[in-house]
């Protein structure tokens, strides 16, 4: 009984391989025909049915840029920068977005260095960082063994020691980092234009107009409405519906 239900298991996961396959050559050749709407369906069909990758993300955007649609395609873009840190492909086509945004709002950290370390951040995922401080973890413990087990030896293992102390130190701040930055979520505004308003709700006084594709930090939420930070530290209340979390 067991084998048999192994066995179906293993047909059923290569059948639903198959039909993701298909459903997404079916959304390139909708897409390369010019049925942008078609495609952007197909591929939203599939992320439906668990198919999140990066690929299928970085489809819908370019169907969605296509439809003119400059919050959704942003959005599908940063889902696959996610998922693929280091594709300058995406980069690229989130650039060519971001200069069609009618708000084009500036990043005022004010640092050099906190560019670099934001630059930097983004060329990895939480994973990556995670995997990079474990196994430097690890590899601590293993040198601080063999240098105990073998003494003649310790001078040895010492100099590695110190070395791996440092980038171990490195990997620990950077999974920091990128621990914290997932905590923060950030939403991009899908609706045409939307008020950014002083309070949760739409009779408190409007402090902002913001547009499609406009970006910006989770700080706070309660009874249908997102407090966010934007990157030049304006900050406001929008209705969730009019946004989507990254």
């Amino acid at each position: 009984m067991k084998k048999y239900l192994a066995v179906v298991i293993l047909l059923w996961a290569v059948s639903a391989h198959a039909a993701s396959s298909q459903g997404f050559s079916e959304g390139v050749a909708k897409y390369e025909a010019g049925q942008y709407r078609e495609a952007a369906a197909l591929f939203e069909h599939l992320l439906q049915g668990g198919g999140r990758t990066a690929a299928v993300y970085y489809n819908l955007g370019n169907a969605y840029f296509r439809l003119g649609e400059k919050g959704k395609a942003l959005l599908s873009y940063d889902r696959a920068l996610k998922l693929t840190p280091r594709d300058e492909d995406i980069r690229w086509n989130i650039e060519i977005l971001k200069s069609a945004l009618t708000d084009r709002i500036e990043d005022e950290t004010g640092s050099i260095l906190g560019m670099w370390v934001k630059k930097l951040l983004e060329r990895f995922t939480e994973d990556e960082a995670a995997k990079v401080f474990s196994g430097l973890l690890l590899a601590l413990f293993l040198l601080s063994f063999f240098s105990l087990i073998l003494p003649r030896a310790r001078g040895f293992f010492t100099a590695f020691q110190t070395l791996l102390a440092i980038f171990f130190i490195a990997a620990a701040v950077l999974f920091v980092l990128k621990w914290n930055e997932a905590k923060n979520s950030r939403v991009i505004v899908l609706e045409k234009e939307t008020y950014a308003r002083f309070g949760p709700n739409l009779k408190e006084t409007k402090a902002f107009l913001l547009h499609e594709g406009a970006e910006g930090r989770v700080v706070d939420e309660t009874n249908g409405w997102t407090y966010i930070v934007l990157p030049n530290k304006n900050s406001g209340w929008i209705p969730k519906e009019v946004c989507e979390k990254i």
